[in-house]
């Protein structure tokens, strides 16, 4: 279908991007607009900008701790305007990253007669920080006000910090809305949860004209726990960015095999110690790196600890992206037993690194990774036994890296552009019937 934006032009609403990144959500977000760049001009407003933002032709990127450089005066004044109350959030253990925990104040509560201004929200380069139900508020009602000097086709959300905000401007500016989900509360929290994360999700994919899973996995989570009806989900599955991979050998005399991410009880902490536990129970010529921090982190060194496997892991902390890239090029084998994993960015990271992946049934990326092995987050024998078998046979681990090459050349950020600008013509057409 042939592109019929009157603008040409989609406004892109984000959280994460780089250099600021936590999880996947900036390398996502990045990767899909270097793509989307090639079809149209895209508009992203982020919390933060400075000198380190990526500058891409034909991409426009606002951060609003430096809107008063980009608006009139007379709206930045607006914002400026102070006022009390600010809903601050309590806690929030996915977040605990990057050098802030509850400790250092998330779980403060603010003073209720102190005042603020929207503007004031972003005047810190935090990510997230220690009120980001502020920044969120500040979020909504600066962007409504900068929606009415840009000229844009559709809004486009990634996740759930931006979908209140694609809500308000799809009422006021009666534009269509694509909601991107990178992944869901019932994710982070468990089926049960019906906490106000959840009920945002649910109202945004309500009101999406289309919404985009990363993967079918997280599609079936849509249909079973927030909405019965599939008919405007498309799944747009991740990518990764193509570069020069150089494998080199590391010096510990054992294999190693890679966990990365977040540890928080999403990323199956409990089955990844139950299968290292396994694992050296038969081959102790191996060691365990997990890379990454969380609420859970500590918990799980004194885990390790009690359980006398501290000497067959090694717990490096969270890790920049060059130290993340370090560390894939000299992997043997890459683990990943999340219990719900929307797609799981790092296992193609992995693949293309030339790491052979033992990846858990319920995730996205065993989607496209057709050659790793994989099991239910539960069964921590299966994944035993595929670690150990990759661990001697280096004939297995060549078929799985060679197949998982041919994998990687079916996906592209560029492939998934091109799903969305079809669904961007699609939604507009429909909404001009």
């Amino acid at each position: 279908m042939k592109t019929t934006l009157k603008n040409n032009t989609v406004l892109m609403l984000g959280w994460e991007y780089p250099p600021r990144m936590v999880g996947g959500l900036a390398i996502a977000t990045y990767g899909l607009v270097e793509a989307l760049r090639h079809h149209l001009h895209v508009i992203l407003i982020l919390p933060f900008k400075d000198k380190m933002t990526p500058v891409l032709e034909n991409v426009t990127v606002y951060g609003l701790n430096q809107i008063e450089e980009d608006f009139p005066q007379e709206d930045f004044q607006i914002l400026k305007t102070k006022i009390k109350g600010v809903r601050n959030i309590s806690y929030y253990p996915q977040l605990v990253q990057q050098g802030f925990s509850s400790e250092q104040g998330m779980g403060n509560t603010q003073d209720k007669n102190s005042t603020y201004s929207l503007y004031d929200a972003f005047q810190s380069d935090e990510v997230y920080g220690f009120s980001l139900w502020e920044k969120l508020d500040a979020y909504v009602e600066i962007v409504k006000i900068l929606g009415k000097h840009i000229d844009f086709d559709v809004i486009h959300c990634h996740d759930w910090l931006t979908y209140r905000t694609g809500i308000e401007l799809k009422n006021t500016f009666d534009t269509p809305l694509v909601v991107h989900v990178h992944a869901l509360e019932t994710d982070r929290v468990g089926p049960s949860v019906q906490n106000e994360i959840y009920e945002l999700e649910k109202s945004a994919i309500i009101h999406a004209d289309v919404v985009m899973p990363v993967s079918q996995f997280t599609k079936k989570q849509i249909v079973r726990y927030y909405v019965n009806y599939p008919d405007n989900i498309v799944p747009i599955h991740n990518a990764v960015v193509k570069e020069k991979v150089v494998r080199w050998k590391h010096k510990i005399p054992q294999k190693l095999v890679t966990f990365l991410g977040r540890i928080t009880a999403q990323k199956g902490p409990g089955y990844l110690l139950d299968t290292i536990k396994k694992v050296v129970s038969s081959n102790t010529e191996v060691r365990f790196v997990i890379a990454g921090n969380g609420d859970l982190f500590e918990s799980l060194i004194n885990s390790a600890a009690y359980q006398q496997l501290s000497r067959y892991i090694i717990f490096t902390g969270f890790l920049e992206r060059d130290d993340v890239n370090a560390l894939l090029s000299t992997s043997d084998i890459y683990f990943m037993p999340s219990v719900s994993e929307p797609f799981g960015l790092t296992a193609l990271e992995a693949a293309h690194f030339q790491v052979p992946c033992v990846l858990t049934k319920q995730s996205g990326a065993s989607e496209v990774l057709t050659a790793a092995l994989t099991a239910d987050y539960w069964d921590t024998d299966l994944f035993a036994k595929h670690i150990l078998l990759l661990l001697k046979d280096e004939k297995k681990c060549k078929e799985i890296i060679k197949q998982s090459n041919k994998d990687l050349k079916n996906i592209s950020w560029h492939n998934s552009a091109d799903k969305i600008v079809f669904e961007y013509a699609r939604v507009i057409s429909r909404s001009k019937e």
